[in-house]
């Protein structure tokens, strides 16, 4: 799986060239895999939203699939309190890299 992820770059031109080669203002994210291609492009001033949703998605596929994952793997002799400490963990992990991108995002100083 590929990721491509194209912005806005400090060159003095606005003008940026798309993947087909004519210029463009968007800002656009490719993911391909050997199944699907999707591509998104917005305005170079949407970027962070784009971003963000992408992530948002992501986070989403995690907490399902990763949890599926682990126990269609899972040895049948294996403890289940192990089991339900390794799925804990992944939705742990998931949780801190969402809320710390998240954070990164908004202005001025953390809530916390």
């Amino acid at each position: 799986m590929g990721a491509e992820i194209d912005g806005v770059d400090n060159t003095t031109s606005e003008e940026m060239v798309s993947w087909a080669g004519t210029p463009t203002q968007l800002a656009r994210v490719r993911i391909e895999t050997s199944e699907l291609t999707a591509e998104a492009a917005v305005p170079a001033s949407q970027t962070h939203r784009l971003l963000t949703t992408v992530l948002d998605t992501l986070v989403v596929l995690g907490a399902v699939l990763g949890p599926a994952l682990t126990l269609q793997v899972v040895p049948a002799t294996f403890p289940a309190g192990a089991t339900a400490g390794t799925i804990a963990g992944q939705l742990a992990m998931l949780a801190l890299v969402a809320r710390s991108v998240h954070r990164q995002g908004k202005p001025g100083p953390p809530t916390d």
